[in-house]
């Protein structure tokens, strides 16, 4: 299978299995993410989606650049569509979410690291912008990063095409939550879902829409627009009411 979908106790997992191709982003491959990640967010008894890289080489290593140089026009709109969607997916999801990255994340795979709601990184991973050097421009991977990095040194990753570790993106605010050893990746990981999955489901999940909702918003209109996330229906034992006041709003 190009992904594996599992579930177990409350947490989902993807995985990009193609470490002979190092995870690449085939359309098909896009598809399924966005299929398996729209399921885990509809699943009730999920609270926790975590999305990986099969073997060591790589997280994802983004499209083929060299084979994307020969497709058909409408075979390239086709791919940035199925791109477009994958961040789109991401971005509505109300399930916290976390990228467990080790190796290679690049190009389109770069964007699919940075996603996610956290990102946790082995010291083994290596992030890069790489198109330019195929005489390309990320179009859609640019589009991620300018919502997470400065535009400077987005600019500098874009422009020269150069990788950095996972200390440096961390560095610049690539998204990255934290870096740790190699042979301490999956527990990190495993603790952080853990800590996620003790936390009302509901609040996350409204949190988390008003968050993304946040971002596309002019500032002047967002206090007004999630005064109803101040009052949502969510029953005592999900977390509401425990030892936080929220503050009045006005709904005149």
């Amino acid at each position: 299978m190009i992904i594996e979908y599992d579930r177990s106790d409350r947490v989902a997992r993807i995985t990009i299995n193609q470490p002979e191709d190092m995870n690449r982003l085939s359309n098909t491959v896009l598809k399924e993410i966005v299929h398996a990640a729209r399921n885990a967010d509809k699943d009730n008894d999920i609270r926790v989606l975590i999305i990986s890289g099969a073997g060591e080489k790589a997280f994802c290593a983004g499209g083929d650049l060299k084979g994307v140089q020969h497709e058909s026009v409408l075979k390239s709109k086709e791919n940035l569509e199925g791109y477009a969607e994958l961040c789109l997916t991401f971005d509505a999801l109300k399930t916290p979410s976390i990228a467990m990255i080790r190796g290679y994340a690049v190009a389109g795979g770069c964007g699919l690291a940075m996603l996610p709601t956290f990102s946790i990184a082995s010291e083994n991973a290596r992030f890069g912008t790489p198109e330019i050097n195929m005489g390309m421009w990320p179009m859609m991977v640019m589009a991620v990063l300018f919502r997470t990095v400065g535009k400077k040194k987005g600019l500098e990753l874009i422009c020269m095409g150069d990788m950095i570790d996972a200390h440096e993106a961390e560095r610049i605010g690539m998204m990255i939550t934290k870096v740790v050893p190699d042979q301490q990746l999956e527990n990190e990981v495993a603790e952080l879902a853990n800590k996620l999955k003790s936390k009302s489901g509901s609040i996350l999940g409204l949190g988390l829409e008003a968050f993304h909702n946040m971002h596309d918003m002019e500032y002047i209109v967002y206090p007004a627009i999630n005064c109803d996330f101040l009052y949502p229906p969510v029953p005592a034992a999900e977390g509401w009411g425990k030892g936080y006041k929220i503050a009045d709003c006005d709904r005149s």
